[in-house]
């Protein structure tokens, strides 16, 4: 399996290095339960933070689990495009995009012999799973799971009588969904896991959510990599995270930040644990103390 990076972003990039500046900063963002409150909603002064940052000549990178559609539908409707946030990390990290250009920086994709395989380990324990085509949710089962995300994520969804034959290229990734029992996330983790090996990457991006996404796709090492396409030093970098998904970002990061309302994990590897959670902008509180320090 191998990344896609084209020739011409190639080139871009080389460009991009000429210019860089070895003070810039990166601060990557996870969205949900991080910049975002439990309403999904971005508070006045984590904006007004953010704003700050990028009018400083920093970077402010979107690193989500979301799907470019519905990370590009926050970035426009909170006016985050507005700011000058340009770039999003977006599956886990099996894209990065260039929302100014339009361009796919790189891209790594779920082989669909492992995809299919998964579609008949989830059939076979009877849970709710998905993934992606354009714009859509594409499943097999519209059920309390599916209403639950379309809710959290305003997407839409196209249901099929068979998701291995309405698939028509590589997804991104697969996410099995249980919002009553999570229990049984954990179970098919389990039982996958031995087959997983070397093949799949499996982890939570919350107590409901199982991510299913090419092996070595992660925040952590696309944050890596974008900061090789820009030529910043890793140690210039701050992410801040609040779930199992954001741990590899967190650790990878020059500055690793979990907010007050995170998982007790990722508060154990983090530099630093906010005082505030992601309900009262603790997004904020990380931009005065890692970037604009007194």
């Amino acid at each position: 399996m191998t990344g896609y990076l084209s020739r011409q972003n190639l080139q871009r990039n080389r460009n991009m290095k000429s210019n860089s500046r070895k003070d810039k900063k990166i601060l990557f963002l996870d969205m949900d339960g991080t910049t975002l409150d439990d309403k999904k909603r971005i508070s006045k002064e984590n904006l007004e933070a953010l704003r700050r940052v990028t009018e400083a000549g920093h970077e402010v990178v979107i690193t989500t689990g979301r799907t470019d559609s519905s990370a590009g539908y926050l970035r426009k409707s909170y006016g985050l495009d507005q700011i000058g946030c340009r770039y999003m990390i977006v599956y886990n990290g099996a894209a990065i995009l260039d929302c100014e250009t339009g361009e796919l920086l790189y891209s790594l994709k779920l082989p669909m012999e492992y995809v299919k395989d998964l579609i008949d380990a989830a059939r076979k324990e009877e849970l709710y799973l998905h993934t992606y085509a354009g714009d859509k949710v594409l499943t097999e089962r519209r059920d309390e799971n599916l209403s639950v995300y379309l809710k959290r994520t305003s997407m839409e969804a196209q249901v099929v009588p068979d998701l291995k034959q309405a698939l028509k290229e590589q997804p991104y990734k697969l996410l099995a969904v249980d919002v009553h029992n999570p229990d049984r996330l954990h179970a098919f983790l389990k039982n996958q896991s031995a087959w997983a090996k070397g093949k799949v990457d499996m982890y939570f991006s919350c107590r409901e959510y199982l991510e299913m996404v090419a092996e070595g796709v992660n925040k952590g090492s696309a944050l890596l990599r974008f900061c090789g396409l820009m030529d910043i030093p890793v140690r210039n970098t701050i992410a801040a995270g609040d779930e199992c998904n954001d741990l590899s970002m967190i650790q990878a990061a020059g500055t690793g930040c979990a907010v007050a309302n995170a998982q007790e994990e990722v508060k154990a590897a983090a530099d630093c644990v906010t005082r505030n959670d992601n309900n009262h902008s603790a997004v904020a509180e990380i931009v005065e103390k890692f970037i604009f320090p007194s």
